[in-house]
């Protein structure tokens, strides 16, 4: 018996093999993505990590970066180890945001950097 279907999942939620997802969006964002519009241009903001206030910031904060941005992890220890100094993979807003709480709830500090044209 398959599982309940989940209304709203987390960002958090990994698709598996025979998971199906149903997402609403007009007729021209649907064109868009079958045409591979969908483009880093949306992506206009960095991460700059100015400082983890603890060993335990740095370790979980490289997670943090790894798990939001969707760079590999030895990406993100990197950074973590080499305060201060900003992510290079240009992110989408909401993705910036959360980033940059996450890491304050790890007790390190971040902000968020428009990317100019």
């Amino acid at each position: 018996m398959p599982d309940s279907p989940t209304l709203m999942p987390s960002d958090e939620t990994r698709l598996a093999f025979g998971d199906r997802l149903i997402i609403l969006a007009t007729i021209e964002g649907l064109r868009r993505i079958e045409q591979g519009a969908v483009s880093i241009v949306w992506r206009r903001f960095k991460v700059r990590v100015e400082k983890a206030l603890f060993p335990s910031s740095v370790f979980e904060g490289a997670n943090a970066i790894a798990r939001i941005s969707g760079c590999d992890l030895g990406t993100a220890r990197n950074l973590m180890n080499n305060l201060p100094a900003t992510l290079g993979l240009p992110l989408y807003k909401h993705q910036a945001q959360r980033l940059v709480r996450e890491l304050s709830k790890l007790q390190a500090i971040a902000r968020i950097i428009p990317i100019s044209n």
